[in-house]
């Protein structure tokens, strides 16, 4: 399956255990006898399946991560991925990555789509063959469709056809975002020109504390939106506008500029070069958020980022409920 000179994306939409042990074990083991180098950044409780399938000897030839670790937040993932095979140089070699997206928030889902459809460019000059399990008993239509849309080929039995959905990454990336408006209670400041920063740092600043959230969170959440907020100044148009609301369970600072959006929608998930220009402020924002959004409309251009909060306790009981009835 690995072409030994580019990256090979392919997800693996499957159906309870024994889908997934027969597929991701194929995948595993064809790697093994190839020779390639595996990584597997699954749930503890997949470890448990591939390796019973697997065997003692086929499973400690595997490098395995917890999922759980490898996607918190989100982007890290890139990092984790991207360090595993600059570590292994030209090497062809294969990777499973598979996160428990049904237990993620509705924002956080949009966005690791979003992530997905980025790997397709991220990962393109590495030797390197991707495979991303989706369990269809566990997740929306909307999502399974996401899936198809982002990989260009699905694995099915133990044969990889073409996806006949997938579609553009930067087409997906600009397509998936949906303007938002924010709501009349939003906390708001003013930020038109270079000596309006400081004063919005301070507000931002401000309402981390208020939302409660722990030193390293509330200043990563400053530093996220600032920089956003002087992309704003520096490269979009007045009138221009910090917003901080709540919104799906999560802190979100929303920048909104009368400009015409942003020229690459993959900025933000590449790493930049040395040139301050190409994005770096959007990508500096996407490592230090939960999630991220762009979009734009007739009146500009929305930036977003995520905090996650904590979850109310009774909220998540009663989610849990109606899940179940």
């Amino acid at each position: 399956m690995s072409t030994g000179v580019t990256c090979l994306h392919s997800a693996l939409i499957y159906r309870g255990r024994e889908e997934f042990t027969a597929a991701v074990g194929g995948f595993v083991r064809d790697g093994l006898a190839s020779g390639e180098p595996v990584m597997v950044m699954i749930t503890p409780e997949k470890m448990g399946w591939l390796r019973a399938a697997l065997g003692q000897d086929a499973a400690a030839a595997v490098e395995f991560a917890d999922s759980g670790s490898a996607y918190q937040p989100q982007a890290q993932v890139t990092r984790v991925a991207t360090s595993y095979l600059h570590r292994l140089g030209p090497r062809p070699s294969r990777m499973v990555a598979e996160q428990a997206l049904a237990r993620r928030r509705r924002c956080e889902v949009e966005d690791y789509m979003r992530i997905e459809a980025a790997a397709n460019v991220v990962y393109q000059p590495f030797p390197v063959s991707i495979l991303c399990p989706y369990d269809a008993s566990a997740l929306a239509g909307d999502v399974l469709l996401a899936c198809q849309q982002t990989h260009p080929q699905l694995l099915t039995g133990h044969r990889l056809q073409p996806s006949e959905r997938f579609t553009d990454p930067s087409g997906f990336i600009t397509a998936s975002a949906a303007v938002a408006q924010p709501p009349l209670s939003a906390a708001s400041y003013s930020c038109d020109t270079a000596a309006d920063l400081a004063a919005a740092r301070s507000f931002l600043r401000v309402q981390a504390d208020l939302a409660g959230l722990e030193d390293e969170r509330a200043e990563n959440l400053v530093l996220a939106a600032f920089e956003i907020v002087a992309n704003a100044v520096f490269h979009g148009k007045p009138p221009r506008r910090l917003y901080v609301y709540r919104e799906d369970r999560a802190l979100v600072c929303h920048v909104h500029d009368s400009g015409a959006g942003i020229g690459n929608p993959l900025c933000a998930y590449i790493p930049p070069g040395g040139d301050p220009d190409q994005g770096r402020g959007l990508w500096l924002a996407r490592q230090l958020s939960d999630c991220l959004s762009i979009a734009t409309d007739a009146t500009g251009t929305h930036v977003r980022t995520f905090t996650l909060l904590p979850e109310d306790p009774a909220a998540a009981q009663a989610d849990t409920r109606a899940r179940k009835g």
